[in-house]
Formats: structure tokens, sequence, C-alpha cells
């Protein structure tokens, strides 16, 4: 059973690299496996990530992506839903919840490090009412090294309650348009940190994608 509030297991928990997982948590506590991943998709009609990506992954930031995923959407009796990690897109079909949240990075050629204020992730998801089964998709977006300027999309480095309150957010989302939820509450807030440099749209995946520039919003 996972706690009432996550973060309680992880007290001592700093920023880790986070991005697609080699398995799959469902909202009854399952781990699927990398096979039965593509199945979904299929069923989904959309591509997701069958294998895992090659990257240093906190087991125990897992546990807050999944863990926290599973505390709030398995409170949605009738369906199963699962957490899948993309770099593609789904159809139009899927609604979009955008996101941002305190992060940071660390360039793998130069050791560079730096935080951002616009971490952005991106959560697709849909409903099936046939299957009874719901579908969140979600893509975290990189940044270039700027001191470096290597060319590549360094992976970031998510705080806990980022996650948390990312998770938070669509889950909220998802209850407004499936599940009658009212006005339900969206958090904005950010952990706190003072950058040292101002964002550079040119080094960030999501502005050159021309998904930075709103904080948030959904459709």
């Amino acid at each position: 059973m996972v706690s009432n509030n996550i973060l309680e297991l992880l007290p001592s928990l700093e920023a880790k690299t986070v991005d697609p997982f080699p398995g799959i948590l469902v909202s009854s506590g399952t781990l699927i496996s990398p096979e039965k991943m593509g199945l979904i998709a299929q069923s989904a009609q959309t591509t997701v990530l069958t294998k895992p990506v090659k990257i240093n992954i906190c087991h125990r930031m897992e546990l807050v992506w999944h863990g926290e995923f599973d505390r709030l959407f398995s409170q949605y009796a009738y369906h199963s839903w699962y957490l899948l990690p993309t770099f593609v897109p789904p159809s139009d079909r899927w609604r979009v919840f955008k996101d941002s949240a305190k992060v940071r990075f660390s360039c793998q050629e130069c050791g560079h490090g730096w935080t951002s204020m616009k971490g952005r992730v991106i959560f697709w998801f849909h409903l099936n009412p046939t299957t009874n089964a719901g579908y969140v998709m979600f893509k975290l977006y990189g940044q270039q090294c700027q001191k470096c300027h290597n060319g590549k999309y360094e992976h970031a480095m998510w705080y806990p309650e980022e996650v948390v309150k990312v998770i938070g957010n669509v889950y909220n989302r998802v209850g407004q348009i499936f599940y009658g939820f009212v006005r339900p509450p969206l958090r904005i807030d950010r952990r706190q940190g003072k950058p040292r440099n101002q964002h550079n749209a040119e080094l960030c995946q999501a502005c050159k994608e021309g998904l930075c520039k709103e904080e948030w919003s959904f459709s």
C-alpha cells in the first residue's frame, strides 16, 4: 500500500534523473513488462517506449512518480489507469495538459550543472470506455548545456515535491474531464530557488518545439 504522502517515504531524497522507466505501473500496483507495453500502445492507437532509456535512473525517484500516480489514480475505482512515457505525442483526440516545475540539469560531457524554473512536462490522457482503461502519457523536456554547447539535450533531474505537484495537477484535470470534478485546484507554485542565469530559449527543447511560452495550460 502506498503512503498517504509519498514524500514521507523519501525524506532525504534530492533531485535525481528521471525519464522513461523500465516498466509501467498500473493503478492496481502491478508492473507491466515492456512486451505488454507494446500491446497497451496498440490498444491506445499510439506509440510508447518499449525499452528503457539508458540513463542514470534513481529507483527511489521511480517510486515517487509511480507511487504518487498509483495513490491518486487508484481512486478512480471503475477504470484502470496506465502511466506511459513517450517521445512521440499521440493523436489529436487525446487531451493535453502542460505543466512546469523547478528542475536541475547536469551536463554529461563537461559536468556543468544548472537549475531551471521552466522544467517542462506534457501529459496526454485518454479514457477508453470500451475497455475501462485510461492512459496518461507524458514527455519530459530537456535543455542543452550553455557552457560546452555540445548540442545534446540533457535529461531533467526532478525534485520529489515537484513530481507530486504535477501528478496531482494532471489527476485533477482528468477528474474534471471524466469524473465531474468542479473547478479542481491547480498548483502553480515551485520549489524555491534563484537560477544564476536567465532562461535561454535557444537551449530549451520545449521552446524549440513551441511548448514553453505558457507556464501551464490544458485542452
